[in-house]
Parts: structure tokens; sequence; C-alpha cells
């Protein structure tokens, strides 16, 4: 499915390596092409808990 939302600070955060390479991203709603499916619902998690709170690895990555 691609992408509907940004990609987060927390996302870049779990791949550094490809922080600049938007496609790397895209093909997935959360997470990116070098997790595994377990990992990247780990993240959606992650991130859903971090938008509860507010937290601003929440927020675009720039």
């Amino acid at each position: 499915m691609p992408r509907t939302e940004p990609i987060t600070r927390l996302e870049v955060a779990a791949c550094p390596t490809h922080r600049t390479d938007v496609r790397h991203y895209a093909p997935y709603q959360v997470g990116c092409a070098c997790q595994n499916e377990q990992r990247r619902a780990e993240l959606a998690g992650r991130l859903a808990q971090a938008r509860e709170e507010g937290n601003p690895l929440a927020d675009m990555a720039e």
C-alpha cells in the first residue's frame, strides 16, 4: 500500500542510513524497505503512542 502520511522523525531514527531517500519509505504506510513486517508493525505501535503523547518524534521529518 502506498504511503498516505509524511515520513516521521521516528521512522528516520529507525533507519538513519536512508533518511534522504524518500523512495525507500514510499511503498510502506509505516517504516521502510529495511524492516520486516513485524518490525514495521512495532514501529506503527510506537508511532501511534508518540502521536497520543504529543512526542515530537511523531512530527514530519525534514
